[in-house]
C-alpha cells in the first residue's frame, strides 16, 4: 500500500492545480467580458471593422529579478570583468550568486532564457558578438 505522506502530497498538489484552473477560468471570463466591451466600442467608431483581422499581441511573462535595463548592464559589466567570452550558463550562475538566490535547475533555466533574450538583443545592436563555441554552448563577448 502506498505511503500516506505520498498520497497526501499528491492530493495537496492536485488541490493546488485545481485552484489554479479555477482562478484562470474566472480570469478568462473577466477578460472575455472586457474584450466584448472593447469590440462593441470599436464597432461604434468603425462599424465596418473586421475584428478577426486584428493582430493578437503575445503575452510575455516578466522576470522580476531585474529592473528595466538592469540585465543588459549586468551582462556587460560581467563580460568586462571576466575579460573572456562567457556562456549564458556561466552568466546565469553569476546572476544567482550576485542576487544571493538559492540555486535550482528551474531558476537557472528561467534566468538563462532571460539572459539569452538580452544577449541576442545586445548582439543585434552590435554591442555583443558570439565568441567561440564551448561544445554545444555559445559564448558571448563584447564587440
Amino acid at each position: 500500500m502506498p505511503e500516506s505522506h505520498v498520497i497526501s502530497g499528491l492530493v495537496d498538489k492536485r488541490s493546488e492545480i485545481a485552484g489554479l484552473i479555477e482562478h484562470h477560468r474566472k480570469e478568462m471570463v473577466r477578460l472575455a467580458g472586457n474584450m466584448a466591451h472593447l469590440d462593441a466600442t470599436l464597432k461604434l467608431f468603425v462599424p465596418e471593422i473586421d475584428l478577426r483581422t486584428l493582430r493578437v499581441k503575445r503575452h510575455r511573462a516578466r522576470n522580476n529579478l531585474f529592473q528595466p535595463g538592469e540585465m543588459p548592464r549586468f551582462i556587460l559589466d560581467t563580460l568586462r570583468r571576466a575579460g573572456t567570452p562567457l556562456t549564458s550558463r556561466t552568466l546565469a550562475e553569476q546572476v544567482i550568486a550576485a542576487k544571493g538566490l538559492a540555486s535550482s535547475p528551474d531558476l537557472q533555466a528561467g534566468i538563462q532564457n532571460s539572459l539569452l533574450t538580452s544577449l541576442k538583443t545586445l548582439a543585434n545592436k552590435g554591442t555583443l558578438a558570439r565568441g567561440p563555441d564551448e561544445g554545444p554552448a555559445h559564448t558571448w563577448l563584447i564587440a
